[in-house]
């Protein structure tokens, strides 16, 4: 049975130097990976497919696709049974059994396809395997063997008509003088079974005295081809049996006798023997056709001319290959062609050619040229062998020209070599070092990138280069015994896989991280002959990892310190409340109005520690607007230069159109502060502080190598200064909150992490560049706007402490804030009442409790946060006004940084003019969520920023 070989998919790690891609790397260019596949798919000599587990196409070769008779249709993505709707449903059940593991094969399949005569196809059917283990699909397998099984079964019939012919038949193999072949009329001649008979001695069914003329027959019929003579068979019991046998010697190649095909025919008396020679006649006429038909059936071209170049005989493989007329070979069949050397550029010599030389009665073998037709048709390659036919006078009389086309040998040949030098620049082409060794330790071959990345580059032995590098484990720190380096390893017959390690420049320190995969290299023995090896370089992915173990550090830090200054606002809010009304108590008392203007001044500062954190932690709610960059730099320089000192040269370089961007801008100039008095702190003893603007677009590659950034056109506002720097070990830390190289009581530590959390929550972006010694320059990159929106115009102003006399349901969990705002609500002359949670605000409204405005905090446990609830609200009475209170905003109200425009928002902590101010602006406000007044908006060329 014949099978296809094994397949597997080829995973990530997996033996090196098979085929033309285990030389591939994972991140190879795509381009020349499909490439690569697709040159091993056509190349295949049956044809292929791959479907995943859903039995969706993966890939198909085109020789799948016209044995499926689906020529000129897109296979791939489809699905197997939209494709092959009328496939036997036994195929279906054995692409069942193969997705579970199973591996089937059929040597001859009946196949029919829809238009087309019915083909016979050798299939088979294997499971390939995903990267973990798991089957991922199958690939299918199949040859058309149409012509085969019409050949064979030609053959049978014949084989057939041998067995059951009523005279008897023996085939002879010529080297051994046995009997390979025998029919049972053969068989039963001499008494014995055809078991018996095959494997005797040609002359063992013959009377002693007769078999020294049987021999001296055989042998002229292989000098001649065929003899006929009378003669007798020894029956078993004893008797003789008259015969006629007919001996044909049919030649090899080279004119030596292959086998002999003997018919014996039964002449006991003269009737019989007449009525056997004309059936003999007749079987020996039968015997010509099969041997015409046999010899039509053939591959090759076979050519038969006589002495003069007459055509005594072309097969159909001849005729298809030299066209179908009667005077192939002749001098005007010849000028049809031109012939070349197999260079394809000089011309064969007219009396070299297989036709020449046949006539003249050589013999010849293996003759190759190149045919090309006048008409300009597609040429042949092919390779002629002849034999010359002589008559007993040894006179040459005919000659027998075997043509072989080697067009589609030649092809893949060419293809071959053509991928084997494709290959080769692909290896040439990757990043990777690629080096093979033989099992001596001597470099057979080096890419480029040994040079680059190893500096190997040939001139020095292999033990040379090693001896210059120290190698440890990927920790930096423990170095790998010797037997244990992995070109020894390899040469032991150990693969690695993706193995990193460290090496360490002797001469330099130098460390350069990197990851080893590589392959013994086999004979067929199992001997270890070499090995492969594949040096990747970890130095890019290794900034890149600590870069997101930084950003998810921030994140973590983040995510903590919002949740802290969101309790602490609640703390706040109860004390800003409270204090203005204790204030007013003991306003006629001196000592205690100075202890409620400390707790009152403590309360505002712990109010702006928790706006610094919550920037950090990109949690405050913005104010976002289209902001023209270079004014506003040139205001906040302004305000610089006296808060600088005249240690501190000021310069601006603000470039000409920039870009707009949309950013509040009181805090993007709070943040400019920010970095410009570090920048002063930096240099106590004088120096320049710049601010630069530009337009900047960051392209995939600077994205790849910085994940916080996001590619697009943005706007760069850069702080410089002449300062003394910032040590390396400390750049990554710089932005945590609470982190400080000043003094006790210099620094809260927030206001890098400050400017950190407002550009990202801004959807930009931060990159910090420092030298001990020569400066430091941080730049922030803004998104840039390209297309504005209108909006209505902002709602009226409206009187900051006016109170009113409306119904307030208040809906707050923390219980000290919530008490104290109904008390301020009161004091102002609201009438209010409380919730816990947005369920039981629910359940007061549904007991028809009645009020104009919905005061609520925005994060609430019970399930429900303040959206939610003031959206189910409004959808009972949509004439309810809404007003927000958050400690921090959450994506509930605020989206990308700033409010959504149908909200109220007022900040924890507040004070009581901040909630009578708050309240008169939403009580007179619109009704309907989406009517708000809004602001013109912007929008930029980027995605929202990352959280």
């Amino acid at each position: 049975m014949k099978s296809f070989g094994p397949h597997h998919p080829a995973p990530p790690q997996r033996a090196m130097g098979a085929t033309p891609l285990d030389g591939l790397p994972a991140d190879a260019p795509a381009d020349a990976r499909d490439a690569l596949l697709r040159s091993c798919l056509e190349a295949a000599p049956v044809g292929i497919a791959m479907f995943d587990r859903e039995m969706r196409c993966l890939a198909a070769s085109r020789r799948f696709q016209e044995i499926h008779g689906i020529t000129g249709e897109a296979l791939v993505g489809r699905y197997h049974d939209d494709v092959f709707a009328t496939v036997p449903r036994r195929w279906r059940e054995a692409h069942a059994r193969c997705l579970g593991g199973a591996t089937e094969r059929c040597d001859a399949d009946r196949y029919e396809v829809p238009g087309r005569p019915p083909v016979w196809i050798r299939w088979e059917i294997r499971p390939w395997h995903e990267p973990g283990g798991a089957i991922g699909g199958i690939v299918l397998f199949t040859e058309d063997v149409t012509d085969t099984m019409v050949r064979e079964a030609e053959l049978r019939r014949w084989a057939d008509t041998f067995e059951n012919a009523a005279f008897g038949i023996t085939v002879t193999d010529a080297s051994t003088n046995t009997i390979a072949f025998a029919n049972k009329a053969r068989a039963a001649m001499v008494g014995l079974d055809v078991a018996e008979v095959c494997g005797s001695h040609v002359l063992d069914g013959y009377p002693d005295e007769e078999r020294a003329r049987i021999a001296a027959l055989l042998a002229e019929g292989d000098r001649t081809g065929r003899v006929i003579f009378d003669t007798v068979f020894l029956h078993r019991d004893g008797a003789t049996l008259p015969v006629q046998l007919d001996i044909t010697s049919v030649r090899n190649a080279d004119g030596s006798v292959r086998y002999r095909i003997a018919t014996a025919l039964d002449i006991t008396d003269r009737q019989l023997a007449e009525r056997a020679r004309r059936e003999s006649e007749a079987e020996a006429r039968r015997y010509g056709d099969l041997l015409r038909t046999m010899i039509d059936t053939m591959a090759e071209a076979v050519l038969m001319i006589d002495a003069d170049g007459r055509t005594l005989f072309a097969n159909k493989a001849c005729r298809a290959m030299f066209g179908d007329r009667d005077d192939i070979g002749s001098p005007a069949w010849q000028t049809v062609y031109r012939r070349f050397r197999p260079d394809g550029t000089t011309p064969y010599p007219a009396e070299e050619t297989p036709i020449s030389r046949a006539r003249r009665g050589e013999s010849f073998d293996d003759l190759e040229m190149i045919c090309r037709r006048t008409t300009g048709e597609r040429e042949l390659h092919i390779v002629a062998s002849g034999r010359s036919i002589r008559n007993d006078a040894g006179r040459h009389e005919a000659a027998v020209i075997v043509y072989r086309d080697v067009s589609e040998l030649f092809e893949k040949t060419v293809a071959a070599q053509r991928s084997a030098e494709l290959f080769e620049k692909t290896i040439a082409s990757i990043p990777d070092a690629f080096l093979v060794t033989d099992e001596n330790r001597n470099f057979l071959h080096l890419n480029p990138a040994c040079k680059t990345l190893l500096g190997i580059d040939g001139s020095q032995s292999l033990d040379d280069w090693e001896r210059s590098y120290a190698i440890f484990q990927p920790d930096g720190t423990t170095e790998v015994p010797h037997d244990e380096r992995p070109l020894r390893r390899v040469l032991r017959g150990e693969p690695i896989d993706a193995t990193e390690l460290v090496l360490r420049e002797v001469a330099t320190g130098r460390d350069l991280a990197l990851s080893l995969t590589a392959r013994p290299i086999l004979d067929g023995d199992g001997a270890v002959r070499g090995a492969v090896l594949l040096y990747h370089d970890l130095s890019k992915s290794k900034h890149i990892e600590r870069q997101l173990r930084q950003g998810q550090k921030m994140d973590a830090i983040g995510q903590l310190t919002g949740g802290v200054a969101h309790d602490f606002n609640n703390i706040l809010t109860a004390i800003t409340c409270t204090i203005e009304i204790l204030a007013k108590g003991v306003a006629d008392r001196p000592h205690l109005a100075t202890i409620a203007r400390i707790i009152d001044q403590a309360a505002r500062r712990g109010a702006d520690l928790t706006r610094q954190l919550l920037a950090f932690a990109r949690r405050q709610p913005l104010d976002p607007r289209p902001t023209d960059i270079n004014g506003l730099m040139s205001d906040t320089a302004r305000l610089l230069r006296p808060t600088l000192g005249e240690h501190i040269e000021l310069a601006t370089s603000l470039a000409d159109g920039l870009w707009p961007a949309m950013v509040d801008a009181s805090q993007l100039s709070t943040a400019v502060i920010n970095l410009a008095v570090n920048s002063r702190d930096a240099m106590p003893d004088g120096g320049k502080l710049t601010i630069e603007t530009a337009n900047v677009t960051l392209d995939e590659t600077y994205a790849e190598t910085n994940p916080d950034a996001r590619p697009g056109d943005f706007v760069m506002i850069a702080v410089s200064d002449t300062g003394s720097g910032i040590p390396k070990a400390i750049r990554d830390k710089v932005f945590e909150p609470f982190f400080t190289t000043k003094d006790v009581g210099r620094g809260t530590g927030l206001g890098l992490s400050m400017v950190y959390g407002f550009i990202r929550q801004s959807g930009g972006h931060v990159k910090l560049y420092s030298e001990e010694g020569q400066g430091t320059s941080i730049k922030l990159y803004l998104p840039r706007i390209v297309e504005s929106e209108e909006g209505d115009e902002d709602a009226p102003a409206v009187d900051t402490m006016t109170g009113g006399d409306e119904t307030i349901l208040v809906v707050e969990d923390d219980d000290l804030v919530r008490r104290n705002v109904i008390t301020l609500l009161e004091d102002l002359g609201y009438t209010a009442f409380a919730a816990r949670s947005g369920p039981e605000a629910l359940k007061l409204l549904d007991e028809g409790k009645e009020f104009a405005l919905l005061f609520t905090d925005v994060i609430m446990p019970g399930g429900m946060n303040g959206r939610e609830l003031a959206a189910e609200v409004l959808r009972r009475r949509p004439d309810v006004k809404v007003l927000y209170t958050s400690g921090y905003a959450e994506d509930a109200i605020v989206h990308h940084g700033r409010l959504d425009p149908d909200v109220t928002l007022l900040n924890k902590p507040y004070r009581k003019a901040d909630l009578a101010r708050k309240v008169r602006e939403a009580l007179a406000g619109p009704a309907v969520p989406g009517a708000a007044a809004r602001k013109k908006r912007r929008r930029t060329t980027n995605h929202p920023p990352a959280e």
